[in-house]
């Protein structure tokens, strides 16, 4: 590693030691230089390569440390996360796998693969020659356990948000997960306090390793901006209970000053949004823009003044992990007001990259949101920090080589065991 590169590393360990204490003593991996090494083998395991909310599977895929195999149900790239270029297999399990799974859940056994699909898929995975497989999220594990048992190979499993939330209701889930952890190699969490919810043990903690997501900082670069007749309030995320868009519509109609609040992004919530902005007599100050693409957000991202992500924990226990809608704002310039939420707080510096309120407080959202949309020179401070900050923190090239010490980890513990 080079030493202006080595010094920003050892910069980002000293800051987040200080700010954010990990679990464990070794949350922290240790940084190596991996050139010189050959690259190993990744097979990464999902239901669904590539879904266009899950932008950070694809840019964890696209790593250059590696050689990524994908192995999926379904294989679909929206515009911008092309499946091209990837070695991929599809493997669907059968309808008595689905039959059988869920008398087993009524037991609370979770297994989603029954055996002879599951030696079905262990001779699959066998034939690609996988160094280490890499299960995205953590119900994923659960389904692949069986099968990397099989196989004996050396697992890592990350967790983004539902899967370290929502879904440890369930008993045979937690119970899953328990089996999972005494298999895994590593595991990796995209914020440090999943680790406390996680049914870890003490020594199971010491395998768990805090990765952030990483930005393509080329990709989102901002432009010197123009002001325009009124501030631009943007919101990137599905339309889901979890974003509170509906409260952030509320917040929006108490503004004191003009401004226009944009919407990307589909779901369940949408219609009860367009009416809620029908009944507040919000005419065409809302605008809402459907799903777009990668290009597409950042065009809307080089328009708009502020970005705004009014997230909460849902009814159901739903949390988010670390939004990248948030550091892709942050690498376009732009403050961010959000919430207190799940890894929010790592990402933005309260009060020099953005405003951060409780959760559901709307006036408190409303006030922050007025402050930013009257002060177009704290808009420029807070933007270019962030700026800053994404650059030091959440780059892609950082993302992609602490995975490649992971993998490596996992590699050399597993070649030690056996």
């Amino acid at each position: 590693m080079a030493g202006s590169d080595a010094a920003k590393w050892l910069c980002v360990i000293l800051f987040f030691t200080r700010t954010c204490p990990p679990a464990s003593p070794a949350f922290f991996l240790p940084f190596v230089r991996t050139a010189a090494m050959p690259k190993p083998r990744v097979l990464f395991y999902h239901a669904h390569f590539f879904q266009a909310s899950e932008t950070f599977i694809y840019q964890q895929a696209i790593n250059p440390w590696i050689e990524p195999v994908l192995v999926a149900k379904h294989f679909s790239g929206p515009s911008g996360l092309s499946v091209q270029g990837f070695a991929q297999h599809a493997f669907r399990r059968t309808g008595w796998d689905g039959l059988a799974g869920n008398i087993l859940l009524l037991a609370g056994i979770d297994r989603y693969y029954q055996p002879a699909s599951a030696r079905a898929l262990a001779t699959l995975i066998e034939a690609q020659q996988p160094d280490v497989i890499h299960a995205q999220f953590g119900f994923n594990a659960v389904r692949l356990l069986p099968v990397v048992q099989r196989l004996r190979l050396p697992l890592v499993v990350s967790f983004h948000g539902m899967d370290a939330s929502k879904m440890l209701r369930s008993r045979a889930y937690r119970k899953g997960l328990e089996e999972v952890f005494a298999h895994a190699s590593r595991i990796v969490v995209c914020q440090p306090a999943m680790a406390e919810v996680l049914p870890l043990t003490d020594r199971q903690k010491q395998r768990v390793r805090w990765i952030p997501y990483g930005i393509d900082l080329h990709r989102f670069a901002p432009e010197p901006r123009t002001q325009g007749p009124v501030a631009r309030l943007l919101h990137v995320g599905r339309l889901v209970h979890k974003k509170g868009v509906a409260d952030l519509v509320r917040a929006f109609a108490r503004l004191s000053s003009p401004a226009e609040l944009h919407l990307v992004g589909t779901g369940p919530e949408e219609p009860r949004c367009r009416q809620l902005a029908q009944q507040l007599q919000l005419g065409d100050r809302i605008i809402f823009h459907g799903w777009k693409t990668p290009a597409d957000v950042k065009a809307l991202m080089q328009q708009a003044d502020v970005f705004v992500l009014n997230c909460r924990t849902a009814s159901n226990g739903d949390q988010e992990g670390l939004p990248v809608g948030i550091l892709e704002a942050m690498a376009m310039a732009l403050p961010v007001v959000s919430t207190r939420h799940a890894g929010v707080p790592l990402q933005v510096q309260e009060g020099v990259t953005g405003t951060l309120v409780a959760e559901r407080d709307t006036e408190a959202l409303a006030m922050a949101l007025d402050h930013l949309v009257t002060d177009a020179g704290l808009r420029e401070a807070m933007g270019k920090a962030g700026r800053l900050r994404a650059e030091s923190i959440f780059s892609m090239p950082q993302m992609h080589q602490a995975l490649a010490a992971v993998y490596r980890e996992a590699m050399e513990e597993h070649t030690t065991a056996t």
